[in-house]
């Protein structure tokens, strides 16, 4: 039996380029977000809600992929 492909990530033939990132949660709000002013955010929206992913992180995994406004999103960088 011939094993289905994990189309979860991106790869190239048995091997992973990109280990994609899943945020967890809800996330807090982008209004009441602490972080320091050379941080750099990648912000999306889908049905009024909002989600913001830290750059320095997407230059990492430069996929990320999860559920906003009940849909599922993936975003690449």
């Amino acid at each position: 039996m011939r094993k289905q492909p994990d189309r979860s990530a991106a790869r190239t033939g048995d091997h992973f380029v990109f280990v994609p990132f899943r945020p967890q949660g809800d996330g807090t709000p982008l209004g009441e977000l602490t972080l320091p002013d050379e941080e750099e955010l990648i912000v999306f929206e889908r049905g009024g809600q909002e989600r913001g992913l830290v750059l320095r992180q997407m230059a990492y995994h430069h996929v990320a992929q999860g559920e906003l406004a009940g849909k599922p999103y993936l975003v690449t960088f």
